[in-house]
């Protein structure tokens, strides 16, 4: 009997690491992956925000509710063998109620079948601000009547942060190529089995995410909708494969030009679309100049009145410069004061290098400005201005997922304590 062998694996973002990959490329990766990790951990818990919808795996069927998630690679799910309080508190796969489950032992191997549970990877997964163990496993994965066999983790360990208080179960990784074998990448199984059979119509999917949490939100996998569009879609080649990355030329505030992607030559700028993200995040030395032409002169927080006009931040990308208005990027808080005075803070977040060079990652705040399409045969990226006042009417609902939106109770910029919001009609907002 052969025992387990334990490979380290970041899913957000997830990297399929294994112990017969060469150690070199194995380090690089999980450098690359742990400081992306910890960057959009730290955005989590200063602006808590998360879409998530339902995913269908097994014969017969096990509903699960997942995070749709740009920056990482795979699908995980908790597992019924898992003894974890966080596990008890959500749905869980069982392998041995599904007809169609095979357990896959080895990482590089993806398509064979394990001897037993000791000959198998066991895979370490950091995620947020905590951490899971699970396995590996091919199943049918459907999203509505789009279904195709992928592999995915199968979580039997996992930590009470961020776990055990998620209104979701698991995560479903849309990144275009971080995984060493396709057979890990869920989206791209399902788009290549969808064109083949007749279910999906393009090698895409799109996010629409509504302007504000009480709105609705979807992600549509085999096409994108001209309704959803106030603008021309604008195409972008993926400039490094493995993140929806692309290179772009200048910030801009107000219209105005900054000059800040200068310095980096001919590579410019490089940007990430990162539906796990909600913050905008940069290079620190970048994102402080740009805090202060925004005129935020001491961090992202500043006292201000309703009135108070920002300017626009753009990204520019040859010609077009795709902006977003101040309340798009700023939020404000109620004023308390006699003077009408409250708080303004910046949805930026400066930080430190990401193991891939200088980069910004456009989370939410962009997101939610503009309606994004993700080719993953083409390898590019359409971005449009989002149209927020229009219902969606889709005629073959097949392969569109219904996003639910959360901001879980915390506090305000003040320290004050705040209500749950989404559109779930939950907590009477819909």
């Amino acid at each position: 009997m052969t025992a387990a062998r334990r490979s380290n694996l970041h899913p957000v973002p997830v990297s399929l690491i294994s112990t017969r990959l060469s150690q070199n490329a194995t380090l690089l990766r999980e450098e690359s992956s742990a400081a992306m990790s910890e960057m959009r951990a730290q955005a989590q818990q200063l602006h808590a925000l998360q879409y998530y919808g339902e995913v269908h795996v097994g014969t017969p069927p096990q509903r699960f509710t997942v995070i749709f998630d740009t920056g990482s690679g795979q699908l995980m799910l908790p597992s019924a063998r898992c003894s974890s309080q966080a596990c008890r508190k959500h749905q869980t796969f069982a392998v041995q109620r599904s007809s169609t489950a095979i357990p896959v032992g080895w990482a590089d191997q993806p398509l064979q079948k394990a001897n037993g549970d000791f000959d198998r990877d066991t895979t370490v997964v950091s995620f947020a601000a905590g951490d899971a163990v699970g396995q590996f496993v091919r199943d049918k994965v459907c999203l509505g009547t789009a279904c195709a066999f992928a592999d995915f983790v199968e979580m039997t360990e996992e930590s009470k942060e961020p776990f055990a208080a998620a209104e979701w179960d698991g995560v479903l990784g849309l990144a275009q190529s971080l995984n060493e074998n396709t057979e890990f990448n869920v989206a791209q199984n399902l788009l290549k089995g969808g064109l083949y059979d007749g279910t999906m119509k393009k090698p895409v999917f799109s996010v629409y995410l509504g302007r504000k949490v009480e709105d609705e939100a979807e992600i549509t996998f085999g096409d994108y909708h001209d309704s959803r569009m106030s603008s021309a879609l604008h195409w972008i080649n993926v400039s490094k494969e493995g993140y929806w990355q692309f290179q772009f030329d200048d910030i801009t505030v107000d219209g105005k030009t900054t000059g800040l992607c200068a310095k980096h030559a001919e590579k410019r700028c490089q940007a990430v679309l990162d539906t796990g993200s909600s913050l905008v995040m940069g290079p620190r030395e970048d994102l402080d100049a740009i805090l202060e032409l925004l005129t935020f002169k001491e961090g992202t927080q500043m006292p201000c009145a309703a009135s108070r006009h920002f300017p626009k931040l753009g990204i520019r990308i040859g010609t077009q410069n795709f902006e977003m208005e101040a309340d798009e990027y700023i939020d404000r808080s109620d004023p308390e004061q006699a003077d009408g005075q409250g708080t303004c803070w910046a949805q930026l977040m400066p930080v430190g290098d990401t193991g891939r060079g200088a980069i910004f990652v456009l989370g939410m705040p962009f997101l939610r400005a503009f309606y994004t399409v993700y080719d993953v045969e083409a390898k590019r990226m359409g971005i449009a201005r989002a149209k927020h006042k229009s219902k969606q009417v889709i005629a073959d609902a097949g392969a569109q997922v219904k996003l639910v939106s959360l901001r879980p109770a915390g506090t305000d910029l003040q320290g004050k304590a705040t209500s749950r919001m989404s559109n779930d009609g939950k907590d009477g907002s819909k």
